[in-house]
């Protein structure tokens, strides 16, 4: 009994056939998944232009309340040099403006954070917008966040403490006549319009700029790319 010849050159063909075609199909399949991975990057850059736009039209809003508290802090500071040069709605007004409705921004940063953790940020081809919104949310953002909270909190300390001896806001009166006692409180003010009402404009300002440079090029990147904004 004889075996049949096998045709080795036909099932060689069929067998690299079979091989370039499965190599291929992996090649396709990993270029969609790097497709779909580079349009999920961009989903979230869009989500952050979003947020950062949102931002921008809070620090217009805090900025000009900031502002106002900075005429209040002034009107303050000669009336406790002079207690009776400033009537006493005017004061109940002010202290309430800067004690109990002080206005900072916390900025979003969802999507930042959504892309860190997802490792959508190799995705992006501008290493150089990487590094910059690297730079933006973890310093520039990061100190407008501290030093917005150190404000409050500076804040809330003198109004729990020093204010409330030295003012009466249910009944709307100076509680003393102390010199040394309005003085230091008066230079509590101060401080805290040097260093946190003027200080945290520098920031806003700081900040903004940024921001404003920043949304401008992911504007252009996102554009480039072919991905619609929705603006």
């Amino acid at each position: 009994m004889t075996l049949p010849k096998l045709p080795w050159a036909r099932l060689f063909s069929e067998g690299a056939l079979i091989v370039v075609s499965v190599y291929f199909a992996i090649v396709l399949e990993g270029m969609s998944q790097e497709r779909e991975a580079k349009l999920s990057a961009h989903g979230a850059l869009a989500q952050m232009l979003g947020e950062m736009r949102e931002d921008l039209a809070d620090v217009d809003k805090i900025r000009s309340h900031q502002l106002a508290l900075d005429k209040q802090y002034i009107a303050l500071s000669h009336w406790l040099a002079s207690p009776e040069s400033m009537p006493h709605d005017s004061v109940a007004e002010a202290m309430d403006s800067i004690f109990l409705d002080n206005r900072t921004l916390y900025p979003r940063r969802s999507a930042w954070t959504t892309m860190v953790a997802a490792g959508q940020l190799i995705k992006l081809d501008s290493a150089g917008l990487v590094a910059r919104l690297g730079n933006f949310y973890e310093s520039v953002n990061g100190r407008l966040i501290e030093g917005g909270s150190e404000y409050d909190e500076n804040l809330n300390d003198i109004g729990r403490n020093s204010a409330t001896a030295i003012w009466d806001g249910f009944n709307g009166r100076l509680q003393t006549s102390d010199v040394r006692e309005l003085t230091a409180f008066r230079n509590q003010l101060r401080y805290m319009h040097v260093w946190g009402n003027l200080w945290y404009l520098d920031r806003l300002d700081e900040y903004e700029q940024m921001l404003i440079s920043l949304a401008l090029e992911i504007e252009s990147y996102l554009d480039e790319n072919g991905f619609e904004t929705g603006t």
